[in-house]
This record gives structure tokens, sequence and C-alpha cells, in this order.
């Protein structure tokens, strides 16, 4: 299905107030899922979400990490599903109504994270973005940060999802271990 935007002729190489075309500026933001972990908010691009369920019940699986919860059965696919708190090195709070498994696409893998509530989806201007040099220093344990977003009295911290869920690297356990 495709729509069309009732655009003058030209109007996407009209220049904005900073030089850019408005095609440039709707391509240097950046859409994302905000959800809550504790106080903090996050968010990963909208492109890796699948679909957002809510909390259901989950099969441990033996012998796994401790920040894997165990699995679920979404429409016929097992999904292993993962507490994305304890994956970061925070700490878990308990299930509520609130709680959600956000389905995301890590990779080549179908994972679900739980986090304590979605907030919404956002347009994030790439100038609202910061790259902090100095967590990028703290080395393969904040790895999984792309930056920070000032959005309205609050900070997102973005996050990439392939460096976050990596079975090789262990960013909470990294950082309990200092």
């Amino acid at each position: 299905m495709s729509t069309s935007v009732n655009t003058p002729v030209g109007a996407a190489n009209l220049k904005t107030e900073t030089g850019e075309t408005r095609a440039q500026a709707i391509s240097a933001t950046k859409h994302v899922v905000v959800f809550q972990l504790g106080k903090e908010l996050y968010a990963v691009g909208i492109s890796d979400v699948r679909e957002i369920v809510r909390m259901q019940p989950i099969t441990p699986v033996p012998s796994a990490p401790d920040y894997v919860e165990g699995v679920v059965n979404l429409r016929g696919q097992v999904i292993p599903v993962l507490s994305l708190a304890r994956r970061l090195g925070l700490p878990a709070l308990p299930v509520t109504p609130s709680t959600r498994i956000v389905v995301v696409q890590a990779g080549q893998d179908t994972i679900g994270i739980i986090v304590d509530s979605v907030v919404k989806v956002a347009h994030i201007p790439e100038q609202d973005i910061e790259r902090p040099e100095a967590l990028a220093r703290e080395g393969a344990s904040l790895a999984y940060i792309v930056g920070i977003a000032r959005a309205e009295d609050r900070l997102i911290t973005l996050i990439d999802l392939e460096q976050a869920l990596s079975f090789a690297s262990t960013p909470g356990q990294a950082q309990r271990s200092q």
C-alpha cells in the first residue's frame, strides 16, 4: 500500500533554517521505540522492533545466564526472552501490568527483551543525539550505547541491540566485575 503526501513540486529541495533540504532533515531523524527500565528511559531503532506483547508465562532454560529469563512460544515460534535490565547490569524490577516483552531483531536473531514499560514511539532529530566520548572510552562494557538523546526534560539512552544482546560479550557482567 502506497501513501501519497501532497507536497508541492520541488518542496523536498526547499532549504530549512539550517540550510539542509527537507528530504535531508527527514532522513536526519532517528525513529525509535522508547521504553523504561527502572526510572530511566532507553530506546532502540524502530526498524529493529518486530512487535510488543504483554508479559506472558516464560519457560525457564536450565543453566542459562542470569539475564536469560527463558523462552516463549509466540505464534509457533520459540523465542528466547532476556531481562534487558539484568543484561545491562541494572536491577530488574518486579513484573507489573505495564511490563512488556519487546520482540526485536538483533542481527539474525529474534529475541524478546523484557522492559518495565513502553513509553512511546519517537522521532528524534540527529542533532539532539550526543555520542558521549567519555562513555566510549569506558570500553566494551558500554559499547552498546549509541548515544544520549535530549527529549523534553529527560535523557534517553539509545541502545545498539546487536552489541547489547550479543551472547559473546557480557555488558552487565563486565560492569559488575569491575
